[in-house]
């Protein structure tokens, strides 16, 4: 249903006013905050056929108006406009990223806990899926006289080491060679084809290399096997049990939800690029229908990779909370393409 301006203007007041104060609205207050040029029983009568559309709620005959999840869901798809961080918030996000961007695995990790630092409400970042994820490079490191580490690089941005050991002395030369065989033979091959069969065709055709380091091929192939399990960084999770809108059967059941990798993952996942923001019955989870999920998609190299998201009560600032999201999300994008390129 479309809504008139005028009806578009008292709604999104009334949304903004109450996630911020979790009061109902009165006619008075809409007055003063939307600036409208008419007089308080016209405001009345348009809160009046919001309410009988069922986009408003009245607690009790003489109380304001509070806005129902239809009247959040309308303010989020049609009148919400994502409000980014503070210049000196995101320096300081910008600054710790930057910090942590040695590893992945650890940007993600500071990514969720710097969201859940800034919202105050639970955040969880995941690793790529792994049917996305191909070979973007090896290295080959000799670490020892008969060790070496085998580094792998997927085109989703992870990274996973792996120490094997020769029956041979690892010279750098040896190990420039087999890094070059090692690439030209596994390079944009996705990671779950990376199967025995597949490696038992690769050292068929280097065989007189692949003779001297069985163990490196096996090393790849459990360094593949590794990279495609999704991983989630969840930050934050305590915060939910000690919020003033949030009840403890909502907290324990949302925090039953994070702890399912799984399903947690496959409700980031859905969302295929992008922001969306699933509010109580949008998420088809009954753990889930008392709390706002805000979850955003990552890019690398153009494409759509991991997720950011933002686990948080009914009554919440969704603007303020969706440019939180979409800020981080951004940076961590921005920070793992510079790692692949590296």
């Amino acid at each position: 249903m479309e809504l008139a301006e005028r009806k578009q203007k008292i709604l999104r007041a009334i949304v903004e006013s109450y996630t911020q104060t979790g009061e109902p609205v009165g006619s008075k207050t809409l007055l003063s905050e939307t600036g409208i040029g008419v007089s308080p029983a016209t405001i009345r009568n348009d809160m009046a056929d919001l309410t009988q559309n069922g986009y408003l709620y009245q607690p009790h005959t003489s109380a304001g108006r509070i806005p129902t999840q239809k009247a959040c869901r309308y303010y989020i798809d049609n009148l919400m406009t994502p409000k980014a961080p503070s210049a000196r918030a995101c320096d300081y996000i910008d600054r710790k990223l930057s910090e942590h961007a040695d590893t992945p695995e650890n940007l993600l990790r500071t990514a969720a806990e710097l969201l859940s630092d800034y919202t105050g409400f639970a955040a969880v970042t995941t690793t790529p899926p792994a049917k996305d994820a191909r070979v973007h490079r090896l290295h080959i490191l000799p670490t020892g006289r008969h060790t070496a580490m085998a580094v792998l690089i997927t085109t989703t941005g992870m990274v996973r080491t792996k120490l094997f050991r020769c029956n041979f002395v690892v010279t750098t030369e040896i190990a420039e060679v087999l890094q070059k065989v090692l690439n030209k033979a596994l390079s944009g091959v996705p990671l779950c084809e990376i199967t025995k069969p597949f490696m038992q065709t690769v050292a068929a055709s280097f065989p007189d290399l692949m003779l001297l380091t069985p163990q490196a091929l096996i090393t790849v192939m459990e360094m593949a096997a590794s990279a495609q399990e999704t991983e989630l960084c969840t930050a934050g999770q305590s915060r939910l049990l000690f919020m003033p809108d949030v009840d403890i059967v909502t907290a324990r059941g949302i925090l039953s939800f994070l702890s399912d990798t799984e399903q947690t993952a496959k409700l980031l996942f859905s969302q295929r690029s992008g922001m969306r923001l699933f509010i109580g019955t949008d998420c088809a989870h009954p753990e889930l229908l008392c709390a706002t999920v805000i979850c955003a998609r990552y890019e690398i190299g153009g494409v759509s990779a991991g997720a950011v998201a933002l686990f948080a009560p009914l009554r919440t600032d969704y603007a303020a909370a969706a440019g939180a999201v979409a800020y981080i999300t951004k940076a961590v994008g921005n920070l793992l393409d510079q790692m692949i390129e590296l």
